[in-house]
């Protein structure tokens, strides 16, 4: 990276940019808040177009192999619903009890679950397509500048979700951002074959293992967690004798940083292909085999709005809600300021962080998130879904996961829609027909949703 005083610039000469296309609600980005958003706003009557940089639907979950939605039984509406469609396609396990920790899925079977569900909503989709400006007239978004094959094209629309991971659209469009913060460790799991699973359930000793392979110098302290695991075990997975396995993580490396991104990627491969033969060392795995790494890394936090409201570590430890909440969110975790799951400098494996962890006060909670989390400050016509919505620090840890995205995804296009529909701007929609809307979708915003009990069946809460 050239140092800023060192920095040469060019000028740009101005051109004409072909409007290609329009829409009521365009959707940056296919992940899984992105698909989640553009279906909402397809089902609820909006001309919706959805920008994917990649030729596939979901996000991190077949790009990263984040392979298992976390909490995902106290989220309602469309993570249920893929849920449900995976459940019946063989991609999740149909006899999982609600109120488990979590859902592992097969990602390959998840991409056609998506595609279906775009498909039959009609949102029409433009793949292998990067956005590259904001385009803003009188402090509202108009529409997106966007790079692919054909060139350096236009998109307009009445209302831009922001759905790219990383708030670009927002961060073009000027939108003030939260305080930074060290970004937490970035992961890259990879899949395998030859997974003798009779065997590798047995998890007694591994950690030694690890440890004792790091003090020979056979796996780097800072590339590797001191355990492992096989990642989302859905049916087809464990049929086919594959596994995911998450235990390669790189710490100190921004996610929009392009040289240090970049890096994160390299190491993290070379990181892969070095734990492939310590792996087959381990109980379970002696015939393991290495079928690819994780097309992309997995980056855990990345930008986060300022926007009408900021969820803080006391809107979720209290339990509190708002009156214009989109969902309500379970929580259980530790009331210790300052904690995050993964903190950026790797702790979370380290005898101190799990001692604090056993000795903390756990908290149970259920609270809410309200739409102004989704609304970046001093700009319209623009919300964002994701991991990027206004949280501090340590609420984004509490409220990041896969199932959180779909849930700010679907508010998200339910709000679009009506927006448009009724011709308002986005903080002029009448919050109790969003709420009836999304109560009516099957989220779990309606009181008494969420039910704690079942997850104490299911050991989720040990108090």
């Amino acid at each position: 990276m050239i140092a800023v005083d060192e920095q040469e610039w060019i000028e740009e000469q101005p051109q004409a940019v072909p409007v290609v296309d329009r829409a009521a609600v365009l959707v940056c980005g296919g992940g899984a808040g992105g698909v989640a958003a553009a279906v909402a706003a397809a089902r609820n009557g909006a001309d919706v177009l959805m920008i994917e940089r990649d030729t596939t639907l979901g996000g991190t979950g077949p790009r990263s192999f984040v392979t298992e939605y976390h909490q995902a039984f106290f989220t309602g509406g469309i993570m249920k619903e893929v849920i449900e469609r995976l459940r019946a396609d063989g991609g999740a396990d149909p006899d999982l009890e609600d109120g488990h920790f979590a859902v592992p899925f097969d990602p390959e079977i998840l991409k056609f679950v998506l595609a279906e569900l775009v498909e039959e909503a009609g949102v029409r989709v433009l793949p292998q397509t990067w956005v590259t400006d904001a385009i803003i007239e009188d402090g509202a978004v108009r529409g997106v500048v966007v790079e692919n094959k054909a060139g350096r094209q236009a998109v307009l629309a009445d209302v831009v979700i922001d759905a790219t991971g990383d708030a670009d659209v927002a961060a073009r469009a000027g939108a003030p951002m939260q305080e930074y913060n060290h970004p937490q460790p970035m992961v890259m799991l990879f899949q395998i074959g030859g997974v003798d699973y009779r065997h590798s359930q047995d998890r007694k000793g591994r950690t030694e293992m690890v440890k004792a392979a790091k003090a020979a110098g056979v796996l780097l302290d800072d590339v590797y967690l001191d355990n492992f695991s096989n990642f989302g075990i859905a049916p087809s997975t464990r049929a086919g004798q594959m596994g995911y396995i998450y235990g390669v993580r790189v710490l100190h490396r921004d996610p929009y940083d392009a040289d240090e991104l970049t890096d994160a990627e390299v190491r993290a491969r070379q990181g892969v292909r070095a734990f492939m033969p310590f792996l087959r060392t381990v109980p379970g795995f002696e015939e393991a085999y290495l079928i690819k790494a994780a097309p992309m890394i997995g980056v855990r936090d990345s930008r986060r709005i300022l926007g009408d409201y900021t969820l803080t570590r006391d809107d979720i430890l209290e339990g509190l809600f708002h009156a214009d909440d989109i969902f309500k969110r379970y929580h259980r975790l530790p009331d210790t300021l300052g904690f995050v799951r993964h903190p950026s400098d790797g702790s979370e494996t380290t005898a101190a962080f799990r001692e604090r962890l056993a000795n903390a006060k756990m908290v149970t909670s259920v609270f809410g998130v309200p739409l102004g989390c989704l609304m970046p400050q001093g700009i319209e016509n623009l919300l964002v879904a994701g991991k990027t919505v206004s949280m501090s620090y340590e609420a984004h840890s509490r409220c990041r996961q896969i199932p959180d995205c779909m849930a700010f995804g679907q508010a998200a296009g339910t709000a679009a829609a009506l927006a448009c529909r009724d011709g308002v701007t986005l903080r002029e929609v009448a919050i109790d027909e969003l709420q009836a809307l999304l109560i009516a979708q099957g989220q779990n915003l309606a009181d008494g949703a969420i039910d704690i009990s079942k997850a104490k069946i299911h050991n989720m809460v040990r108090d």
